[in-house]
C-alpha cells in the first residue's frame, strides 16, 4: 500500500498533461501511486500518456464530468492519503513532502493545502497576479479554519489538497449535482475536522488560462452550494457557529446573485445576512 495516491484528473487537456505528469513523478516523496483519471477526452489524451503507462496507472472512462473523475479516482486509490493534481497544474517537487510532514502525526487534520504561485498558458511565471493571489490567501487563513469561515471565504485550490483517505468515508465524495463541487467538499470537511494551510512557499503553480470555468458557472456553483449548507443548517442543530455560517451563506447569496445580474435575489439574500449581522450586505442590497 502506498502512502499517498496521486490523482490526475483530466478531460482534453492534452496540451498540458505531460507537465502535470512529470511534476507529480519528481515529487520528492517516492511513495505513492500515480493515478492518471480521463473522463472521455477526445484528443489525444490516451497518447499523450502513452510514454508514462510504466510509472502511472491510466483509467479512461465516458465523460461523466469533473466530480465523476475525481470520485472515480478516489475509489482507485490505495494510499493511505489522497492528493489532487488538476491536468493543467504542476506540482512543485516538494510538495506531498512537506504536506505530510503537517499532516502524517496530527489525526484531527483531515486536509492540509497551501499557497500556490500562478503561471500563463506557457507556464510563465505571472508575479503580480500571484502577489495579490498570496495575500487573498494568507488573508483567508489568519485564523484557523473554520465551516462558517469558509461559508464566505473558502479560499482552497484542488491541486495544492493532500486528504485522508478515510475522510470520504467520513464526510462522503464530491457531488456531482453541483457546479463547484470542490467548495461543497471543503465545507463537509472543516465540519468534521481541522484544515491545515501552510503560508509559505508555494505547493504547487496554478495555471490561468481561457478555458477555465466561467464567472456564471462559478457564480451559480457557489450559489448551489449556499443553498445546499442552508438546507444542512436548517437539518442540523449541532453546527458550531451555525448563525454565522447562515449569514455567511446569505452573503454568498447576495453576492453571486449580483454578479449575475439577479437584483432582486441578490437584495433578498442580502437582506437575510443583515438580519444575521452582516453589515456588509448592504453593498449586495442597493
Amino acid at each position: 500500500m502506498p502512502l499517498v495516491s496521486a490523482a490526475i484528473t483530466t478531460y482534453n487537456r492534452a496540451r498540458y498533461l505531460p507537465e502535470a505528469i512529470q511534476s507529480v513523478l519528481a515529487q520528492t516523496c517516492r511513495d505513492l501511486e500515480v493515478i492518471v483519471l480521463d473522463d472521455g477526452s477526445t484528443d489525444d489524451t490516451e497518447a499523450v500518456v502513452a510514454p508514462y503507462q510504466d510509472r502511472v496507472r491510466y483509467v479512461r472512462q465516458e465523460n461523466q464530468g469533473r466530480s465523476a473523475a475525481r470520485n472515480a479516482a478516489v475509489k482507485l486509490s490505495h494510499g493511505e492519503l489522497v492528493a489532487f493534481c488538476d491536468s493543467d497544474d504542476r506540482w512543485l517537487p516538494d510538495r506531498l513532502e512537506r504536506q505530510i510532514v503537517c499532516i502524517r502525526d496530527r489525526p484531527a487534520i483531515g486536509l492540509v493545502h497551501g499557497q500556490v504561485d500562478l503561471i500563463d498558458p506557457d507556464g510563465r511565471p505571472l508575479p503580480k497576479e500571484t502577489e495579490a493571489h498570496r495575500a487573498l490567501f494568507s488573508a483567508a487563513h489568519r485564523r484557523p479554519v473554520t465551516y462558517a469561515g469558509y461559508a464566505w471565504d473558502c479560499r482552497c485550490l484542488s491541486s495544492a489538497i493532500l486528504v485522508r483517505r478515510d475522510v470520504f468515508d467520513q464526510v462522503g465524495l464530491y457531488d456531482p449535482a453541483l457546479l463547484l463541487d470542490d467548495y461543497d467538499f471543503y465545507l463537509r470537511v472543516a465540519l468534521e475536522y481541522e484544515i491545515a494551510f501552510l503560508d509559505g512557499a508555494a505547493l504547487a503553480q496554478y495555471r490561468l488560462h481561457p478555458d477555465q470555468l466561467p464567472t456564471y458557472e462559478l457564480a451559480m456553483g457557489q450559489i448551489q452550494t449556499a443553498e445546499k449548507h442552508i438546507a444542512l443548517l436548517d437539518a442540523r442543530s449541532d453546527v458550531p457557529e451555525a448563525r454565522r455560517a447562515r449569514r455567511n451563506f446569505n452573503l454568498m447569496l447576495a453576492r453571486s446573485w449580483r454578479i449575475l445580474g439577479d437584483r432582486p435575489k441578490a437584495r433578498s439574500a442580502a437582506l437575510r445576512a443583515l438580519r444575521l449581522g452582516a453589515p456588509q450586505a448592504l453593498r449586495f442590497a442597493r
